[in-house]
């Protein structure tokens, strides 16, 4: 008998199947962007960028969370509104599976070490790889429909306020809703776990944006907690931001020995292609951004263990067989304390051998358990004028029994609580033998007891 489906499946271990139907042109359009080149390219993007070193289970990547995110748009999208406008949820779909492709090797931890080199935004680099009109990506759009080259854009940059546009970017959004739960199963962490079906089942819309029922609060709520527990446990660790702090002074190393003149730093294949761009122009160029991964960046690593260079050699080295710099946690009083006395800090890591400027750094996190969420400005856009109002749905909104919509710190004493959780942690890092005479040195100054 001839098999008539046509479907292509993906085994999820979130959300168990995600379906496409090659019968429908959405389906086949978003399977199409699926089997791009960019989009391929997060499989060999690690989510966690280095958390893989405290987490050995997370070592998935950014495609499978792309996928997810994706399902969990769609979701949010026909729960809200069932007989939405098709286009409208081709872009949101769209959007969803592209929202990450702009990420470098290493994720995050990229961003981070570039940092005192030139500013990086994954989501402007996403927008301009879909921007740009020779590639696959722009073809496959632009061949479904001319506008959603632009549309996808305007959801993802948040310039544009659409009542959509929030399942992609909010405080309640599909990117979340997945990596909450994605991440969180990956790594072990048992309390990341939120009623992700009960919200999906609860859901409507306005001109505003999103909006939940008041039957899904408490779900809303324990996917807060979950998400304010994951930052605390994984993605701000305290082992993840001491490794996190050496690929910086290892990127920082590079950029310091090429303005010396000693352009064989760059010479550890694609990544060294891309750091040698960004030390020249102090920006990241898109196009070679995407051609490098995290096989790129191990590469390099390895292969700078070997240069003439000592500090380089040494902390990658260092990186590349976890021996992290290690951290003291910095009491929110003693800060400027130890900002004004940062010589005598710096005195402690010389006399061991090691330079300060590579081998000491203050380390600094701020996680809010809830706050209105509105993006910067999307600088990529010139087509769109900002109406200068904020985000769309800077707010998670519950629709109370008697039909008032209204923020749920009003609806839910927690989450009002939760508006007052503001974790600001600030820690020295230094290699590990210097810990016992950093500690006499802020015992000195009075920092620590």
């Amino acid at each position: 008998m001839h098999n008539t489906r046509r479907e292509k499946l993906f085994r999820d271990p979130i959300h168990n199947v995600i379906q496409f139907n090659m019968s429908d042109d959405v389906d086949r359009m978003l399977f199409s962007l699926i089997d791009t080149e960019v989009v391929q390219r997060l499989r060999r993007v690690c989510q966690l960028g280095l958390a893989g070193f405290v987490y050995h289970g997370a070592e998935h990547s950014r495609f499978g969370h792309s996928v997810g995110t994706q399902h969990v748009a769609k979701r949010i999208f026909d729960s809200a509104n069932p007989c939405g406008d098709p286009f409208e949820r081709a872009v949101t779909r769209a959007a969803a599976l592209l929202h990450d492709v702009g990420h470098a090797a290493f994720s995050h931890a990229f961003e981070s070490g570039i940092s005192k080199i030139c500013s990086f935004d994954h989501e402007s680099m996403t927008c301009a790889h879909i921007l740009r009109e020779d590639g696959d990506v722009y073809r496959i759009l632009h061949d479904f429909d001319p506008r959603m080259p632009e549309c996808v854009v305007q959801c993802i940059s948040q310039e544009r306020h659409e009542w959509y546009h929030p399942i992609i970017s909010s405080q309640l959004d599909a990117d979340r809703m997945d990596y909450i739960l994605r991440d969180g199963y990956m790594t072990g962490i048992r309390n990341y776990l939120y009623d992700i079906d009960r919200i999906l089942e609860m859901l409507d819309y306005d001109d505003n944006g999103i909006i939940v029922g008041y039957r899904a609060i408490h779900a809303v709520e324990t996917y807060l907690i979950s998400r304010y527990h994951m930052y605390q446990q994984v993605y701000h660790h305290k082992t993840v931001r001491g490794a996190e702090k050496m690929l910086e002074a290892i990127f920082r190393r590079v950029a310091d020995l090429a303005s010396a003149g000693d352009n064989s730093v760059f010479e550890v294949g694609k990544m060294g292609v891309l750091l040698k761009d960004i030390v020249m122009h102090h920006e990241v160029n898109p196009i070679l951004c995407m051609s490098v991964h995290d096989a790129h960046a191990w590469a390099a690593l390895d292969m700078w263990q070997s240069s003439k260079d000592p500090i380089l050699s040494e902390l990658a080295s260092r990186l590349l067989h976890r021996q992290f710099f290690k951290t003291i946690e910095i009491p929110d009083d003693f800060r400027s304390i130890v900002r004004s006395n940062w010589s005598q800090l710096e005195d402690v890591i010389q006399s061991l051998g090691y330079h300060p400027a590579y081998y000491l750094s203050l380390d600094t996190t701020v996680n809010r358990a809830f706050a209105p969420y509105a993006p910067e400005q999307a600088p990529l856009l010139p087509f769109v004028q900002s109406s200068g109002s904020g985000h769309v749905n800077a707010d998670i909104r519950i629709q109370q029994q008697s039909g008032e919509v209204v923020s749920i710190q009003e609806a839910s004493p927690i989450v009002n609580m939760l508006t007052k959780i503001h974790s600001q942690v600030a820690r020295l890092c230094f290699p590990s033998d210097a810990r016992e005479k950093i500690r006499e040195t802020l015992r000195s100054m009075h920092v620590l007891s």
